[in-house]
């Protein structure tokens, strides 16, 4: 038995000069590729009695979203394009009638006369971006972030009069769907693909 045990800790012990050894032959570095996206934009808008703080006495939900469709209407914006989300209002706890209206589009520009669009009752809720990679895009910008990783990894070799060998390890944490809120005006279409690599130091 206590061979046995002898026997499991120099393995133990071997492993870990092995790794420990293994690891000053490595070059860790980060590579990275910008890249091009066509996002959906996606904006809602809350209509409720909660925000009519004048004529609240006389005016009704539904007079509230008619002045709202046709203000939208004179934009250029047809309420056919709008998704109206009442479920959403519901978790939304307003103690008052109203509802969600949800306006999507690829074009910024169509977005920006959409968040123009001003009524009575009417405030903004949540504006974000979304994109879809697919898995051949998302090969494609490995392999250019990796090839950057190459270049960065042998010149920093070459420095101190070394080699690189075989990428021994790839992290890639770069999400597939793309969802960023534009709270502060994010509409940006350049993203970055970011790959972690570590490769044989010869």
């Amino acid at each position: 038995m206590k061979k046995v045990i002898t026997s499991i800790i120099l393995m133990v012990f071997s492993f870990m000069a092995f790794a420990q050894n293994n690891s000053k032959n490595n070059i860790n570095v980060n590579g990275a590729y910008e890249y091009s996206i066509s996002p959906e934009y996606s904006s809602k808008m809350i209509v409720s009695l909660n925000n009519v703080y004048y004529d609240a006495q006389t005016m009704n939900i539904e007079e509230v979203k008619n002045r709202y469709i046709e203000n939208l209407a004179k934009a250029g914006i047809k309420k056919e394009q709008l998704k109206e989300m009442p479920l959403y209002y519901a978790l939304i706890g307003y103690e008052k009638e109203g509802t969600v209206y949800e306006f999507k589009t690829k074009s910024i520009e169509e977005m920006e006369k959409f968040l123009n669009v001003k009524a009575i009752g009417v405030t903004r809720s949540d504006t974000n971006l979304e994109a879809q990679l697919s898995d051949e895009q998302m090969a494609e910008y490995a392999k250019l972030a990796f090839d950057d990783a190459k270049v960065k990894a042998t010149a920093i070799a070459q420095k101190i009069g070394r080699k690189i060998g075989e990428a021994i390890y790839i992290n890639d944490t770069n999400p597939q769907k793309i969802a960023e809120s534009m709270y502060y005006g994010n509409s940006e279409q350049k993203k970055m693909y970011y790959l972690s690599v570590s490769f044989e130091l010869l």
